[in-house]
């Protein structure tokens, strides 16, 4: 009997511990889309999910599982700097970047930003257009496939998940 309490006893202290270790669901609702094209300014997104894209500029990058097997891959970085364990910054004219199935933590800096990124989380927008540096044009973006619009001239926060059917 002593043989079969002892496993009993582990098995039910182990459940409740391993149970505490996963990740909080995510919200309710399905994942969001985003979409920017040429753009000018910045991007900072905090979110799960995946993200495609290419720049000029500054790429910084906080992974905070930095060791597991969902690593972000970027191309084209003439120079990196390694701020933490968890945070890498890229600097260079032709980045091209993945981030795959994870939670990251993204800043993009500079002009011909390209981005899709499908997922749940939270960023603000913040393009460059200013009248007088002559800079009329600073791209186009798109949240959960809406029509596109030139990007805001003041940070402007958004949420990417999926917009409620109805």
């Amino acid at each position: 009997m002593r043989k079969l309490l002892v496993p009993c006893l582990l098995l039910a202290l182990a459940i409740p511990a391993a149970a505490s270790t996963r990740t909080p669901p995510l919200p309710p609702g399905g994942n969001g889309a985003l979409s920017i094209n040429q753009g000018r300014g910045v991007l900072q997104l905090n979110a799960r999910g995946s993200m495609t894209g290419r720049l000029n500029g500054r790429l910084t990058i906080t992974d905070p599982k930095p060791y597991d097997s969902k690593r972000p891959v970027v191309y084209g970085a003439k120079k990196t700097i390694y701020r933490s364990e968890k945070t890498t910054v890229y600097q260079g004219k032709t980045l091209r970047f993945k981030l795959i199935g994870a939670l990251y933590q993204v800043r993009i800096e500079g002009k011909a930003i390209f981005v899709s990124a499908i997922g749940r989380g939270k960023g603000v927008l913040d393009g460059a257009g200013d009248v007088t540096a002559d800079i009329f044009f600073d791209g186009v973006w798109s949240l959960n496939d809406e029509p596109y619009k030139s990007l805001p001239d003041d940070p402007t926060p958004f949420e990417l998940v999926a917009s409620p059917t109805g």
